[in-house]
């Protein structure tokens, strides 16, 4: 049986050979149904960044009795800058933005709750600032 060889990395660098360090890359957590308000997900840098999100659905979305819960993701002033609205999917679906993130600016998850008590819906979001 051939000897396997696994590559982790846990570096990236650029051309210059220096590591670019995604040190104010974020997770959620799962948010759910009946959360409202702001979730911060990268603290505001001194430069524009560059941001890589992905929004996995955990539990697919229904309107039930009321309104399923809406996800807008963006920045601090600018709340729907990389996606103006997710309300709807199926668990498993991914969506993935990109984009940047300005000098200054948080980027957050804004999000309204479900209303009535048959509704559903929650996502996890991930992002890579850099």
């Amino acid at each position: 049986m051939a000897k396997r060889e696994q590559l982790i990395v846990n570096q990236i660098m650029n051309k210059d050979g220096k590591v670019i360090e995604p040190a104010n890359s974020g997770t959620s957590g799962s948010l759910t149904k009946l959360l409202s308000g702001t979730t911060v997900l990268s603290k505001a840098r001194a430069v524009d960044s560059i941001v890589m999100i992905q929004l996995v659905v955990d539990t697919t979305f229904a309107a039930g009795d009321g309104a399923a819960p809406s996800f807008v993701i963006g920045q601090t002033g600018t709340t729907n800058k990389f996606l103006a609205s997710k309300s709807t999917g199926t668990a498993g679906d991914l969506v993935t933005v990109s984009g940047v993130l300005t000098a200054g600016a948080q980027l957050i998850v804004t999000q309204v709750a479900a209303t009535g008590t048959t509704s559903a819906g929650a996502v996890t979001v991930n992002a890579i600032v850099v």
